[in-house]
C-alpha cells in the first residue's frame, strides 16, 4: 500500500504544471489529441466545418473558466470547459465531452448565416490585442458570401461570456431582406439538446423549451443545454442591444438575428454575449443569469447556496479582500456548528477510551451473539456514550460543506491574499497546500488517538489528496485550511477538557 501511494503521489507531482496562461498561443489542428481521426474522415468526404481549417492557424486562449480555439476569422473552434476555476488542461480531444463545440458540426461556434444558410469565408484577416490584465479583443475582417463583415471579440479571463460585436454590409444585391444570424452548432456529443428560448426576467418571466423554428423577438436569452437538468454545460445567447431575435435551426443549431436588407450598402450590427461553461449556479450568479427565467431550477441546496453567497458579497462590503472574506465566512460557519462537532468529538473520544473493553466482550462473548449485544449497550449506557452520536452531527452538516465547497470552487474572487496572485487560481509557492498537511496531520493525530497503523494510513491518505489539492483554486484551499484548523483546535480543547477530568477522577 506504501509503494503504490508513493506512486500515486510521483504521478500527480510530475503532472502539476503553472496556472493556464491568459493570453494568445498559435495551434493547429494536428495538435489536438484525436486529430488523425479528423483528418481521415475529412478525407473520406466529411463536410465538418474542421475540412476548411486543416492548415489553417488556429488561436489558443486559456482562461480561468473555459480553454478556447479560435479561427483565423474569429469563430470559436472548440471550447473545453473546466469543472473547476483555475483548472489547467493539458489534453485537448476534440471529442471528449467537455469540448462544448461538436468536432462533427458543420458550422463553427459564432459563424455568421444568412437565412440559416452558412456563408463561405474568404479573406480572412485579424489580430489579437491585451485589453487590460483580464481582457483580450481580437479584430477581424472577411468576405462572407455577399458581406463584408467586421467583427470584434471579447475575450475574459475571470467570465465565460463572450463579447461579439459584428457589422455586416451588402456588397452583393440580394433579392429580399434576409436574417443575418451568429450561430452556434449545438452543443459537445449530445445529439438532442434542450434548446430553450425565455423573455423577460425572474418571476414575471416565461420561457419556452424546444420550441418550433421561428424567430422570437426581443429575448432575454437563449440556450443549448445537455439536458434539462442541473448538471452537465450550457451555451447561453443574450443580446447586448435591442432589436436582436432568437431562432432555433433545426433541432441542435442556436441563432440570434437581425434584418439586413437587400441592397448593397444596407448593413446591420449584431451585439451578442455567449457564455460557455458549466450549468452551475454560482456561476450563472456571479455572471448575472441566475433571474433568467427557466434556465435553471436550484433546488433547496442550490438557494442555499444563493443565500451564502449573499453573505459573502455583504462580508466583502466590510472586509475590502476576498481571502479575508472567506476567513470571516468560514468562522461564523464554524460557530454555527461548533456545538454539532463538540458533540461528535466526545461522542469520537468515548467510543475510542470504550475500545479495550468493547474488544474484551467481544472475545469474552464470541459465540453467543444476543448476549455480546445485550452487554455492548450496557456498557454505552454506564459510559454515557451514544455510537451513533459521532454520526448524525456529521450527517447534519455535510450538506453545508458541500453548499460551502461548491461556492467557494465555482466563485470567481479575481483577487489575491497575501503571497497569492489570484484566489482563483493554485498556490504557485504550495504554502496552503503545506499547512493543509498539516491542519490534516492534527486532525489524523486525534482521531487515531494511539492507535499507531490507522495514523499512519491517514497521513499517507492526506499527503495524497494534498498532492491533488496543488491544483485547486487557492481560495478553496484557504477555507479548507481555516475550517479544518479550527477543528483541530475543537479537538484540542475537548480532549483537554476530558483529561482533567480524569486527572480529577483519579485524584
Amino acid at each position: 500500500m506504501f509503494r503504490t501511494l508513493l506512486a500515486t503521489v510521483a504521478f500527480l507531482a510530475a503532472t502539476f504544471v503553472a496556472a493556464a496562461d491568459f493570453d494568445v498561443h498559435p495551434f493547429a489542428l494536428e495538435e489536438f489529441r484525436n486529430a488523425d481521426g479528423v483528418i481521415e474522415r475529412c478525407a473520406a468526404g466529411g463536410d465538418a466545418f474542421w475540412c476548411d481549417l486543416q492548415d489553417a492557424e488556429l488561436t489558443r486562449i486559456p482562461t480561468k473558466g473555459v480553454d478556447l480555439f479560435f479561427a483565423p476569422s474569429g469563430e470559436v473552434v472548440a471550447a473545453f470547459a473546466k469543472h473547476q476555476k483555475g483548472q489547467v488542461l493539458q489534453n485537448y480531444n476534440i471529442e471528449q465531452r467537455e469540448n462544448l463545440i461538436p468536432r462533427a458540426a458543420v458550422i463553427p461556434g459564432g459563424a455568421l448565416l444568412l437565412d440559416g444558410e452558412a456563408l463561405e469565408v474568404t479573406e480572412a484577416s485579424g489580430s489579437w490585442e491585451q485589453v487590460d490584465r483580464s481582457t483580450l479583443r481580437g479584430t477581424f475582417a472577411y468576405r462572407a458570401g455577399p458581406l463584408e463583415v467586421e467583427k470584434t471579440v471579447l475575450v475574459s479571463n475571470v467570465s465565460h461570456t463572450l463579447r461579439w460585436d459584428l457589422t455586416a454590409t451588402r456588397v452583393e444585391a440580394g433579392d429580399d431582406d434576409a436574417a443575418l444570424q451568429l450561430a452556434f452548432p449545438g452543443i459537445g456529443n449530445t445529439e438532442d439538446p434542450v434548446i430553450k428560448i425565455g423573455r423577460g426576467e425572474g418571476e414575471s418571466g416565461t420561457f419556452s423549451t424546444n420550441p418550433l423554428p421561428q424567430a422570437v423577438a426581443d429575448p432575454s436569452y437563449a440556450s443549448l443545454q445537455n439536458s434539462d437538468n442541473q448538471r452537465a454545460f450550457a451555451i447561453i445567447l443574450q443580446p447586448d442591444a435591442p432589436d436582436h431575435a432568437a431562432i432555433p435551426i433545426g433541432t441542435d443549431r442556436l441563432a440570434m438575428q437581425r434584418e439586413l436588407g437587400p441592397e448593397v450598402g444596407d448593413s446591420v450590427r449584431l451585439q451578442i454575449g455567449s457564455y460557455l461553461g458549466p450549468n452551475e449556479l454560482v456561476r450563472y450568479y456571479q455572471e448575472g443569469y441566475h433571474e433568467l427565467p427557466g434556465l435553471f431550477r436550484p433546488n433547496i441546496l442550490g438557494r442555499i447556496s444563493i443565500g451564502v453567497l449573499w453573505v459573502l458579497q455583504e462580508i466583502h462590503e466590510y472586509v475590502p479582500s476576498w481571502g479575508l472574506s472567506i476567513i470571516v465566512l468560514t468562522l461564523l460557519f464554524r460557530a454555527l456548528i461548533w456545538p454539532l462537532i463538540s458533540t461528535q468529538t466526545r461522542s469520537m473520544f468515548g467510543m475510542q477510551e470504550l475500545q479495550p473493553k468493547l474488544q474484551a466482550l467481544q472475545k469474552k462473548y464470541k459465540d453467543d451473539r444476543e448476549t455480546l449485544t445485550q452487554e455492548t449497550m450496557k456498557l454505552y449506557r454506564e459510559a454515557g456514550v451514544n455510537p451513533a452520536g459521532g454520526c448524525l452531527p456529521i450527517l447534519a452538516q455535510m450538506p453545508l460543506f458541500i453548499i460551502l465547497w461548491r461556492v467557494f470552487v465555482n466563485f470567481e474572487f479575481d483577487e489575491g491574499f497575501l503571497w497569492v496572485p489570484d484566489l482563483g487560481q493554485a498556490d504557485p509557492l504550495y504554502i496552503l497546500p503545506v499547512l493543509y498537511v498539516a491542519v490534516m496531520f492534527g486532525m489524523s493525530y486525534f482521531a487515531a488517538r494511539g492507535n499507531k497503523q490507522m495514523l499512519r494510513q491517514q497521513i499517507l491518505i492526506n499527503v495524497v489528496f494534498a498532492f491533488i489539492l496543488f491544483t485547486f483554486p487557492a481560495g478553496v484551499i484557504l477555507y479548507f485550511v481555516v475550517s479544518m484548523g479550527i477543528q483541530v483546535l475543537q479537538y484540542w480543547l475537548i480532549s483537554r477538557a476530558n483529561d482533567k477530568k480524569k486527572a480529577a477522577a483519579s485524584a
